[in-house]
């Protein structure tokens, strides 16, 4: 049983994101302190959700570039045009031009979200061409 190039990049691009939501919530998402303790909660659970939630919607942006992408020329300059707007949106992000107001933890999973979006149409583009 084969998988082909661009199922297997989608499922590394897809993990690599979840992966960095899951350290970028592991080290700066503080909870809200429950009720009745002293101590605020461990992000544990949320490192997980997070971590499968962004997993599966990273998949799910990947095929739709992938399906987009195959519709000839003009697919290919959207996703390609789409990939410039996420890479800036992850400089921005990150430089705080963008969402200045957020707090670390949710500039951060905007940055790997937004380097997502930006890395997959080029790579799709290239396995395209293999």
């Amino acid at each position: 049983m084969s998988v082909d190039a661009q199922t297997a990049a989608i499922a590394v691009v897809s993990l690599l994101g979840a992966s960095a939501v899951a350290v970028v919530t592991r080290s700066h998402y503080e909870p809200p302190p429950r009720e009745g303790e002293e101590e605020p909660p461990e992000p544990v659970f949320e490192t997980g959700v997070f971590a499968v939630l962004s997993g599966g919607l990273f998949v799910g942006l990947g095929y739709a570039l992938a399906t987009v992408g195959g519709w000839g020329a003009l697919g290919e300059v959207a996703t390609m045009a789409l990939s410039v707007v996420g890479l800036y949106s992850a400089f921005a992000t990150y430089t705080g031009r963008v969402a200045a107001d957020a707090d670390r933890a949710t500039a951060l999973v905007g940055v790997v979200s937004a380097t997502v979006l930006g890395v997959y149409p080029p790579l799709l583009f290239a396995l395209s061409r293999l």
